[in-house]
Order: structure tokens, then C-alpha cells, then sequence
């Protein structure tokens, strides 16, 4: 994958790859989320938003969960890095605990969810 640089105009972390992507959402301190929503049509998906120092730069990485039957947020979605085109995995089982626990609310980040250097 590839740091789409039509969005990331502050700069990204040198030599950044898929394991640091996969090792930034398994590390993300999502307790410490700046923006949690959950959609608005079925409020199905839960979303949130946490900051991940790598390489000099504060990246911003995304978990999303999901539902189950009983309403409960026990089902792993994807996690992603905005500005790392092209690549997510699943949410962590810890992280959906972590993720499925919080409340909705903060500020959505906006352009601040692309990397900028510390």
C-alpha cells in the first residue's frame, strides 16, 4: 500500500508499511479516542478515532464494530489508517471490547485524521 498524498500534505512517516499499519491498530490506545459515532441509518457500526505516534508523525487509526443479534457491540469491522490507501483488517477482540465500551461523542477530526509531524 501506498500514503495517498493528495491527503496527507503535512507529510507521512518514512518507510511506513503494512505491518506498522497492522501493529498501529493493535497498539492504538483507543480508550483515549477524540471522536466515537455510530451510523445514523441501522446504528449498527460503531466508529472510532484515535491518535498513534510512529516514526515522528501522529497517524490516526480507525476501529470499527459491529452488532450482534442481542444488540451488544461484539462483532469485529474493519480498522483502517486514513491516508494508507488501499489496506484495512479486521478489529482486534480486544479492540472491539475497548471500542464496543465507549460512548458516542467528541469532535471528528478532519483533515487532522491524515498524518502531521510532531
Amino acid at each position: 500500500m501506498a500514503w495517498d498524498m493528495t491527503k496527507c500534505r503535512w507529510g507521512v512517516p518514512a518507510n511506513f508499511t503494512n505491518t506498522d499499519a497492522e501493529n498501529a491498530v493493535r497498539n492504538a490506545n483507543f480508550s483515549a479516542s477524540v471522536y466515537v459515532n455510530i451510523s445514523s441509518a441501522q446504528q449498527m457500526t460503531k466508529q472510532a478515532y484515535c491518535f498513534y505516534e510512529f516514526g515522528g508523525f501522529r497517524i490516526c487509526v480507525v476501529g470499527h464494530v459491529h452488532r450482534d443479534s442481542n444488540q451488544q457491540w461484539t462483532i469485529a469491522g474493519n480498522s483502517f489508517i486514513p491516508g494508507w490507501a488501499g489496506w484495512d483488517m479486521t478489529t482486534p477482540a480486544n479492540q472491539v471490547t475497548v471500542i464496543g465500551g465507549l460512548q458516542a461523542g467528541g469532535a471528528f477530526p478532519g483533515d487532522d485524521r491524515y498524518p502531521h509531524p510532531l
